[in-house]
């Protein structure tokens, strides 16, 4: 009985259940929104179930009612997961392996990220309790102090804006009343009196939709919340002095970097992977289509080179050389053996080598490849499929390598046209 990942996991995809699983059984593919463990793989540790932050791990017979769906989606996604294998041959040392047997990439390395700062005692409870003062003020003040407190119920730039927002609502109308009634007596009930309430809600009103207008924007990831009108002088000395005296408003804790997968560590220096780049460059991104007839395999080749100091400091182009491969298949079997109702596509790949002098063909490669685990010397992919097909066709274009591979018989014997190449057909 193995364990189940359920609903709090979706969108959340945290990876410390990875880091602790001693069987890698635990995967998913590009486009999914959660994590997956492998029934046939999983030996029932538990390790995984405490490591998960948002309580989404457990045994399957304990599994809540309202997400026992989820047993059955777990156990779908792996008959289609195609797991990337490592290469099982004794390699000498020093030698770089072809694949990854792991699902998802193994190194999860540190990246930067805004710093888990709070702010020192006594200033915490000021900017708590200032938030209706405080949300006057500019956008980029609000964010650097919101950045500064790391913690939304110390000083949130939206909370605070709204509350300012709602005090002008009575604020200016205030004012403007007592404005339109300077150097006369005042009368509540007089249509001058009226007329500044009326004034001041309606110009309250339409300046707290301007300041909130990110939040009404689809185009805008991150809202900004303006200030108000008064707002914008005071901004004007109040911020540079925030930036100034950061280091002794808040406290900086230790530890100010997380692991997240998709990452690169190179010379010291830290930087973000494109995670679905990284993912091509262990064959993970690829697609069996069954047909009538014949199987349909995609696998997508990497197509950039990673950006990291390595790329610096030894020239490398932006674009990765295309890849040699070479696709082996386990049947016809020999005469007088019973054929295996299961066929088997391997496609193995790596980075091209001149045949003369055994060196990359790109000797600027030679210096990261296989160095670290994010960017190994190419691939090993294995696809098993039914059927006892006698060969295989292979178009690779565009960075893509189709495979078609017939269940019965030749390729020629299913007649199926060639792809079609626009760019030829316009000369």
């Amino acid at each position: 009985m193995a364990y189940v990942i359920f609903e709090p996991c979706v969108d959340v995809m945290d990876t410390a259940c990875v880091d602790v699983c001693p069987v890698d059984c635990i995967h998913t593919s590009e486009g999914e929104k959660q994590l997956y463990i492998d029934p046939d793989v999983c030996i029932d540790c538990a390790a995984c179930e405490p490591a998960c932050p948002v309580e989404a791990i457990s045994i399957e017979s304990d599994v809540p009612a309202e997400w026992a769906s989820y047993i059955e989606i777990n156990r779908k996604f792996f008959e289609t997961f195609v797991k990337p294998e490592t290469e099982d041959s004794g390699d000498e040392a020093g030698k770089t392996k072809q694949g990854k047997q792991q699902g998802i990439p193994e190194e999860f390395v540190q990246i930067p990220e805004i710093p888990d700062t709070r702010l020192r005692a006594p200033f915490n409870l000021l900017a708590m309790l200032g938030q209706p003062i405080l949300g006057a003020f500019s956008a980029k003040f609000k964010t650097q102090l919101e950045e500064m407190a790391g913690n939304p119920r110390v000083f949130s730039a939206a909370v605070s804006t709204g509350i300012n927002s709602l005090i002008n609502i009575t604020l200016y109308p205030l004012i403007l009343f007592f404005i339109g009634f300077r150097g006369q007596a005042v009368d509540l009930f007089s249509s001058r009196g009226n007329l500044m309430i009326f004034l001041g809600i309606v110009i309250a009103i339409t300046e707290g939709i301007y300041r909130f207008k990110g939040e009404f924007s689809s185009t805008e990831e991150q809202p900004r919340y303006g200030a108000a009108f008064y707002g914008w002088i005071m901004s004007l000395v109040a911020t540079p002095l925030l930036i100034g005296a950061r280091s002794a408003l808040v406290t900086t804790p230790p530890t100010q970097r997380t692991t997240v997968p998709g990452a690169v560590d190179v010379d010291g220096v830290i930087y973000a992977d494109d995670i679905k780049e990284r993912y091509r460059r262990y064959g993970m991104i690829n697609q069996v289509s069954e047909m009538a007839d014949y199987y349909r395999i995609e696998i997508e080749f990497p197509r950039w080179v990673p950006n990291s100091a390595a790329k610096q400091t030894f020239d490398l182009p932006d674009r990765m050389p295309h890849y040699d491969y070479e696709v082996c298949l386990s049947s016809p079997c020999p005469i007088d053996t019973t054929p295996a109702s299961e066929t088997t596509v391997q496609v193995q790949t790596r980075l091209p080598v001149n045949p003369k002098t055994g060196q990359m063909e790109d000797p600027r490669f030679e210096n990261v490849v296989g160095r670290t685990s994010s960017f190994p010397n190419g691939f090993t992919s294995i696809f098993p499929i039914e059927g006892q097909p006698e060969d295989f066709h292979t178009d690779y274009r565009n960075r893509v390598l189709e495979i078609i591979v017939p269940k019965t018989g030749t390729y020629d014997q299913l007649e199926l046209e060639p792809p079609v190449h626009y760019a030829k057909l316009k000369g």
